[in-house]
């Protein structure tokens, strides 16, 4: 398979990997950007030579509570290496990713629901129930 084909291939690869929903982005250098998941979880960059494979961390501040930084899992030089092991290696580093940012959710112990760091007041209570959402009794 030709260079642009197997190019295309991956595309519609990384984003078939990806947890849902799904944002595609072509960035100014050419390069393609990936995110999947609500809230982000993984987030991918696919480039001429190299796939770049990142895991949203969670972060709370105090002046932006919602942010959430990608942060590097590991960088694939694809064209080095045949397709099944390229299609192999990129499925295991996104299912990691992903793995990883999953473990950093809390269950709020309001409304029991499972979240992001990101996501939550406090390391129990999440941003909807602290601001009088579901647990909250009037």
């Amino acid at each position: 398979m030709n260079g642009p084909e197997r190019f295309e291939q991956l595309i519609a690869f990384v984003g078939a990997q990806l947890p849902t929903p799904v944002e595609e982005h072509q960035a100014d250098d050419g390069s393609f950007i990936f995110s999947g998941g609500d809230p982000a979880e993984v987030i991918v960059q696919v480039t001429e030579s190299t796939v770049l494979v990142a895991a949203f961390v969670g972060d709370r501040d105090e002046h932006d509570p919602l942010s959430a930084d990608p942060r590097p899992v590991a960088e694939l030089h694809w064209r080095l290496l045949p397709e099944t092991a390229v299609m192999n290696a990129l499925s295991a580093l996104i299912k990691g990713a992903r793995e990883a940012r999953l473990a950093t959710y809390r269950v709020c112990i309001d409304c029991g629901a499972k979240k992001a760091p990101e996501q939550m007041q406090t390391d129990e209570v999440c941003l909807e129930c602290a601001e009088g959402g579901p647990g909250t009794v009037h």
